[in-house]
């Protein structure tokens, strides 16, 4: 890793502060977050819970090193940002500066703070302790308004609904527990669906009211049948030995079902290919497909109906230079729907202007346009967002 040397030069002395009392009340807490996009990352966030000063630093490579001591090595840089005064800053005015710090985990806390020390930071500066669960909450809250404003961009399009019963990613936003500082948290009802927040839940009980059943406590192991396979499942265990579904596999330039984990390239180049058709869909998923597909089957070909254009999130994820596409015309029920999506992104760009995206205010406002109905308007406006050009905000960009 290519070493970084700060200078405390600039840091303010005994003769211009009172170190004991202005570090001793900035406490600071911390955490490294996971992004999924194209190039997934990593999102540094600092917290000042007495003043709600937050800092962050994205995109950056921390999660993925294989150590406690890699990921603090990668952490610190960005915490030693935090002490550093910009030029022209009144040396008294100091109430930012940390004085203390807490994480998520202790192993992660020793480590840093062995680690602030190597770096020569005064020791009264490198005490670094564990998160209480009010700190945790104030963490949590700062990543949920930093993330807010990207989740239509970073709702990709193959990314696979969850199954019931995984607890590792939020079966609303789909996001993983790495995305998140607290622990995903179980559907009350079922007991099969665990979501990230309770507005997480909310705004995606549509989906999931269907399969949302309290689990039958009486029944006998002999009177439960067996499950039926839903289209991811088939998609890699039983459609690889069906010689006409491997037909239509290599049509589509796709490997063997089997060797792949997702479902989402093949049913969009089914989509773009105008092979979306019943039986080429039962084909590949199975004869259950509707009933774990048709939602995102509906949203995929809207997204393919609306061409997002280069810049967009979901135009990044349009590799299809194999094929020829022959989208099935738009349905008069799907004519409505991209009509009220394009309705949106002029709102949208109206408002923020071309190439640039939305903000959590502006959304709220555009929202409010529609009075009680706003709920059911949130899932078309991440699809307006997704298939904008934010190239002037593409950082998600390769």
């Amino acid at each position: 890793m290519e070493e970084r040397v700060h200078s405390f030069n600039n840091l303010p002395g005994p003769a211009d502060m009172e170190l004991p009392n202005l570090f001793g009340r900035n406490h600071w807490v911390f955490g490294v977050c996971h992004v999924e996009i194209k190039n997934p990352s990593d999102i540094f966030i600092a917290v000042n819970p007495e003043i709600d000063f937050m800092k962050q630093a994205s995109p950056c490579q921390i999660l993925s090193m294989p150590t406690t001591q890699g990921k603090a090595e990668a952490t610190v840089p960005h915490l030693l940002d935090a002490f550093l005064i910009p030029e022209g800053f009144n040396p008294k005015a100091t109430a930012l500066l940390p004085g203390s710090w807490s994480t998520l985990e202790p192993e992660m806390a020793q480590a840093i703070e062995d680690e602030l020390k190597k770096h020569g930071v005064t020791p009264a500066l490198c005490k670094v302790g564990v998160c209480t669960p009010k700190e945790r909450v104030i963490l949590e809250k700062r990543r949920e308004d930093f993330f807010l404003p990207l989740t239509p961009a970073l709702e990709m399009v193959f990314r696979e609904p969850v199954k019931l019963g995984g607890s590792t990613r939020c079966h609303g936003c789909r996001m993983g527990q790495a995305s998140f500082f607290e622990a995903l948290k179980r559907c009350a009802q079922c007991g099969r669906a665990w979501y990230h927040s309770r507005e997480c839940q909310r705004a995606y009980w549509i989906v999931h009211k269907e399969t949302c059943r309290a689990p039958a406590a009486t029944a006998s192991p002999a009177a439960v049948p067996l499950p039926k396979l839903d289209a991811h499942d088939y998609y890699t265990t039983k459609a690889p030995n069906d010689p006409e579904a491997r037909d239509l596999m290599k049509s589509l330039c796709l490997e063997d079902g089997s060797k792949r984990s997702g479902i989402g390239l093949p049913l969009y180049r089914l989509i773009i290919t105008g092979q979306d058709t019943p039986e080429k869909m039962r084909l590949l998923f199975g004869p259950n497909y509707g009933t774990s597909l048709e939602e995102q089957h509906e949203e995929v070909r809207l997204q393919c109906l609306l061409e997002p254009p280069p810049g967009s999130p979901a135009h990044m994820n349009m590799n299809d230079s194999c094929l020829v596409r022959v989208l099935r015309p738009a349905t008069e029920d799907e004519e409505g729907k991209i009509a009220e999506v394009k309705g949106l992104q002029a709102l949208i760009q109206g408002r923020v202007g071309v190439g640039n995206r939305p903000s959590v205010a502006d959304m709220q406002a555009i929202l409010k346009i529609y009075g009680e109905d706003w709920p059911g308007m949130l899932l078309s406006y991440s699809l307006a967002v997704r298939t904008m050009d934010q190239r002037r905000f593409g950082w998600w960009l390769p």
